[in-house]
């Protein structure tokens, strides 16, 4: 009977001894496991994007967009400039008037109330607004971009109004200290009123600006050196940008 219970008791014995011996071998073994699989997946994780510091996006530029005059208040400052006498006598002005494809500006309903002044008379200087499908007055911009051909409207509208004798003594009369005068002085005083005729509501420019016209115009004045300064003045783009 004894030694039938410890025939019973020894297996038991060394199964307990067995498990214990194997069970810390498995846990480590699993541990370890663990441990390698996660260093595993943190390198992977890494070698992704974490393990790398990613630039910040920078920021656009920001970017000037400048409004342009369209062609209503282009012609009504060269009028204003060169004398009411302008349409009539520059051509490259009326051309200006009608391209609104080119110069924005749609045709409105008072383009047609323009039309008809007192006695029912028509305005030789107005333009006929009644058919407003036409292809130059649908494709009017609202914000009018500049480019080569604008540019070079300017430039004609400029070289005719110092080219003829009434738009020429006309912007002269608006520079002039003394109407009595042939021609205004050379003055830092009249290169600025010059530079004010077409740079409406602009700072002031530098001296240096100044002192450039005044070299164009010459010492003493010459009607050759105002033309050539009302010119330059005339063809320099930026007092277009409202």
């Amino acid at each position: 009977m004894f030694k039938f219970k410890w025939l019973l008791v020894i297996p038991i014995f060394i199964a307990l001894v067995y498990f214990q011996n194997c069970a810390p071998s498995l846990n480590k073994e699993t541990i370890l496991s663990s441990l390698d699989m996660a260093s595993e997946i943190d390198q992977i994780h890494r070698d992704a994007d974490h393990g790398t510091t990613i630039p910040s996006a920078s920021k656009p530029a920001l970017e000037q967009s400048k409004s342009l005059l369209d062609r209503q208040m282009l012609f009504a400052l060269f009028v204003d400039i060169f004398g009411s006498e302008a349409p009539a006598k520059l051509s490259a002005l009326r051309v200006l008037k009608s391209e609104r494809a080119l110069f924005g500006g749609a045709c409105s309903i008072y383009d047609n109330f323009n039309s008809v002044r007192a006695g029912l008379k028509k305005d030789p200087e107005a333009e006929d607004c009644a058919n407003l499908d036409t292809p130059s007055n649908l494709s009017a911009p609202l914000n009018p971009s500049g480019n080569v051909l604008h540019q070079a409207i300017i430039n004609d509208i400029c070289q005719q109004a110092v080219s003829n004798t009434v738009t020429y003594n006309y912007i002269l009369s608006q520079l002039k200290e003394d109407l009595t005068k042939p021609l205004p002085m050379n003055s830092s005083e009249n290169a600025l009123k010059l530079f004010r005729l077409f740079y409406r509501a602009k700072p002031n420019p530098e001296n240096s600006l100044i002192e450039s016209l005044q070299n164009l115009i010459g010492t003493p004045a010459t009607d050759a050196g105002w033309r050539l300064a009302i010119s330059t003045t005339c063809v320099s783009s930026e007092w277009q940008a409202l």
